[in-house]
């Protein structure tokens, strides 16, 4: 199977299941485009209905491949109405008829599956699709998708290493040891006994580390033997056994539940700020004071400077960043100004993979041109945004 024939098929507006099946017989788009409709059935195994729909689809205007990327990302290659309850098979559907507009932009567009494209398709019937509900659907669709595949992310530890800032080494080797009685082996574990960084029981060796390894700004200053993938696959591990709630949605349902958090561990994904230490970062250094700010909410980290793992990161943490932070929740307090107050202590800190993007609706072909200019769907410009933008769970 042609995976560039299938994503072009895709491309014309043909069925996932009609895509496929054209693709598997060695139907290109230009042989679609040349071949009557009955050589499409004679030769290529096609029904006489899914040969016109093919010949149909094929001389329109192909929407941008990197528009339907994005249009079957955001809706998890399902249909945004039923979810997939109606069938595996979906359609890039023009939400006003192509045929008036000839409008591919994303906003026009819309994953459905083929019943609900019918629906869309009947115009004044009862049983219709308008053109409001469609567009209110998937912009819920999104939304919920988008929370659902960031919060999945967060509890699998879904971080790249080299994103990693911010180990509490300590604190997750002590866990490591009350959930597994021992700290596991990872992949690193062998190499980094070696290079003297982890002791006999797999615990970081600080003192020879700043005697024979550091340069001396920070604990962190060499070439490092792939530290933070070595603890990441340790919270890997921990992930396994202790679930990590959502501690944005957790606030979202309000005090009580807020309060019962107590003692949990939890993950964060936001806009956070904090003031960065001066250098070098000695046993004297003033803890840093990380925080997050909304209407009747405010959590707060304290992080001890010597864990930052980069120059980079150290730099980096001096001002607002979009991070997921994992961490113990302490405790959670109601003020007289009816904030509640989140103390909790920080295991990881890194930038996320994935994230909830507050932008309303609107915005989504701005959206589409910055990831297609950025050629990436991570846009740094919200590291600069106001407090609660680019958070995990409203």
């Amino acid at each position: 199977m042609n995976a560039r024939t299938l994503n072009t098929l895709l491309q014309y507006g043909v069925t996932s299941d009609l895509a496929t099946k054209a693709n598997s017989a060695g139907l290109t788009v230009t042989k679609a485009r040349s071949l009557s409709q009955k050589d499409m059935v004679s030769k290529f195994g096609l029904s006489a209905a899914e040969a016109k729909i093919l010949s149909h689809c094929v001389r329109r205007e192909p929407i941008d491949e990197q528009i339907v990327q994005l249009l079957l990302e955001r809706s998890n290659f399902v249909c945004s109405m039923c979810k997939g309850q109606k069938g595996p098979s979906y359609i890039i559907h023009h939400i006003i008829e192509h045929e008036k507009t000839q409008d591919n932009t994303y906003n026009n567009l819309i994953v459905l599956c083929p019943v609900d494209h019918d629906l869309a398709h009947r115009g004044g019937l009862t049983l219709s699709l308008t053109e409001s509900q469609l567009r209110t659907t998937k912009e819920k669709w999104e939304q919920q998708v988008e929370v659902e595949n960031a919060q999945k992310a967060a509890r699998l530890i879904q971080v790249n290493d080299d994103a990693i800032d911010y180990i509490n080494v300590k604190r997750i080797e002590e866990l490591c040891v009350r959930l597994f009685k021992e700290i596991p082996q990872t992949t690193l574990t062998a190499n980094l006994r070696r290079t003297g960084t982890l002791g006999a029981d797999g615990s970081f060796d600080q003192k020879y580390v700043q005697t024979n390894l550091s340069g001396g700004r920070y604990l962190f200053d060499y070439i490092t033997h792939q530290e933070a993938e070595h603890y990441k696959q340790l919270m890997q591990e921990i992930a396994t056994v202790t679930t990590f709630i959502d501690l944005d949605e957790t606030a979202n349902a309000g005090y009580a539940e807020l309060k019962a958090s107590e003692g949990c561990y939890a993950f964060f994904i936001g806009g956070v700020c904090a003031k960065g230490p001066d250098l070098p970062i000695t046993a004297s250094t003033p803890t840093i004071l990380l925080h997050y700010s909304r209407r009747h909410l405010r959590i707060e980290w304290i992080l001890d400077p010597i864990f930052m793992m980069s120059m980079s990161a150290i730099t980096r943490i001096g001002g607002k960043n979009r991070y997921i932070i994992y961490c113990l929740v302490r405790t959670v307090d109601l003020q007289a100004d009816k904030t509640n107050l989140v103390r909790a202590s920080p295991l990881l800190i890194a930038q996320p993979n994935k994230w909830v993007n507050k932008t309303p609706a609107i915005a989504y072909e701005r959206q589409y041109a910055e990831y297609i200019d950025d050629d990436s769907s991570d846009d740094g410009a919200d590291d600069a945004q106001p407090d609660g933008a680019g958070d995990a769970v409203q």
